[in-house]
């Protein structure tokens, strides 16, 4: 009588059976893994609003606590969060991403005025500025903004950095141009693997006051004399370091 009673459990259960009295087996629900793909497009954009995001709180902290801009005075903790966003959104290959998208980016994409946001460049931090001319003890002569412009066309590009160096209060004192070409070199991107674009600098002056040097007398020019594209789109430029990948550049299009 073990059978019948197996069977009258099942019965009793409610369960569904078949003119054997076996029970029926239930149909597995349909997988939703298609329910939880995500856009690259919408995950992008919103890593790209997290990172903007973080970086004008940042700023606006700097500013009220008498600190320089540009990420100069952060916290490691604050390096690292800006790190990992920028990890997120460099390994999405997305459309919006013109590193990664298709057709190959070009050098017009790239041309325009850039203001620096952020950078962890450790040459840059310990000169207080591009040029190096922020390490002055005066109070009156910090490190203010730093500006990008790429200009000319496909084939011969010329590039101006604009820094500028006042008072903690936005009084300018001077400012420092530094002027010569660029092009692009193709690369491996760091974080997918693909071919990607490398800013190649090559700089001729550093200009202030009424002095003109050579930029090769400026060893603290460095840093951005070759940089890997890590993601750019209409209004948002990332480099990072080739020779020194921890030296990270965030720009944004004015």
């Amino acid at each position: 009588q073990e059978t019948s009673e197996t069977d009258g459990s099942a019965i009793a259960s409610g369960a569904e059976t078949t003119e054997a009295g076996i029970p029926t087996q239930e149909e597995p629900a349909p997988s939703s893994s298609s329910e939880t793909v995500v856009d690259p497009v919408v995950a992008s954009s919103e890593i790209k609003a997290n990172l903007l995001s973080y970086l004008n709180e940042m700023t606006v902290s700097a500013k009220n606590n008498d600190l320089l801009p540009c990420g100069f005075d952060c916290t490691d903790l604050e390096r690292q969060v800006i790190k990992d966003l920028i990890a997120s959104l460099s390994t999405i290959v997305s459309p919006s991403n013109l590193v990664t998208s298709k057709p190959k980016m070009s050098e017009t994409q790239a041309m325009g005025e850039w203001d620096l946001l952020y950078t962890c460049s450790h040459a840059m931090l310990i000169n207080k500025s591009l040029s190096g001319l922020g390490r002055t003890a005066s109070t009156l002569a910090q490190f203010q903004s730093l500006r990008m412009r790429l200009f000319g066309s496909k084939y011969l590009g010329n590039s101006e950095y604009i820094e500028i160096f006042g008072s903690p209060e936005g009084e300018t004192a001077f400012e420092v141009t530094i002027t010569g070409e660029w092009y692009f070199e193709t690369k491996k991107n760091a974080y997918t693997g693909l071919p990607a674009p490398c800013l190649r600098m090559e700089l001729e002056k550093v200009m202030y006051g009424p002095t003109t040097n050579g930029a090769d007398q400026w060893s603290s020019l460095g840093p951005v004399k070759l940089t890997d594209f890590l993601f750019l789109d209409e209004d948002l430029m990332i480099l990072q370091g080739n020779v020194n990948p921890s030296a990270l550049f965030v720009y944004r299009k004015i």
